[in-house]
């Protein structure tokens, strides 16, 4: 594992035990093995690095879904496959991360962007399986793109339990 890696890996545990708040730079150098000094040369601050940690689990909740995907045999169960990884994967998130709140919270109060960048290749990934269900006599959608757009909302609760706190 890279020294960028192990510096990922050793805050987002700290980050999901703790909470963004409560961890420090110190505590997140001596967990990854390193000075704080070397910390820094790596990421500017505390919050650079949380932000690096939530791209990072987005883009392997993204990964376990087109992955899924990629090995089905058709449009069918591609879909499926597709929204269930990434449901497994997204409720596995936050199974595991009591801190998981102020995370999302941070993102999407500062970097929306990365948010919305997230859901758009979300989306893509959704209208790439529907055109191909459609070329295969499999869907009959006559805006794969808008379509693709309303599935994911529909499935944002359930993709995303976070939400959930948010509307009690």
């Amino acid at each position: 594992m890279d020294v960028k890696q192990r510096i990922l890996a050793a805050a987002t545990r700290r980050f999901a035990d703790y909470g963004y708040a409560k961890t420090t730079m110190v505590e997140i150098a001596a967990d990854a093995g390193m000075s704080v000094g070397n910390l820094y040369r790596h990421f500017e601050n505390k919050e650079a690095l949380a932000i690096a940690c939530m791209r990072r689990q987005l883009e392997s909740k993204l990964r376990s879904g087109l992955d899924a995907a990629d090995r089905a045999k058709s449009a069918n169960e591609a879909f499926e496959a597709f929204l269930l990884a990434r449901l497994r994967a997204g409720h596995a998130q936050f199974a595991n991360t009591r801190h998981l709140y102020d995370m999302v919270r941070l993102v999407n109060e500062r970097y929306r962007d990365l948010l919305l960048d997230f859901e758009s290749k979300v989306i893509q990934a959704l209208a790439d399986i529907l055109r191909q269900g459609i070329r295969e006599g499999a869907f009959d959608v006559d805006d794969p793109d808008r379509t693709a757009y309303d599935i994911h909302q529909a499935l944002m609760r359930y993709n995303h339990p976070v939400s959930l706190r948010y509307n009690e």
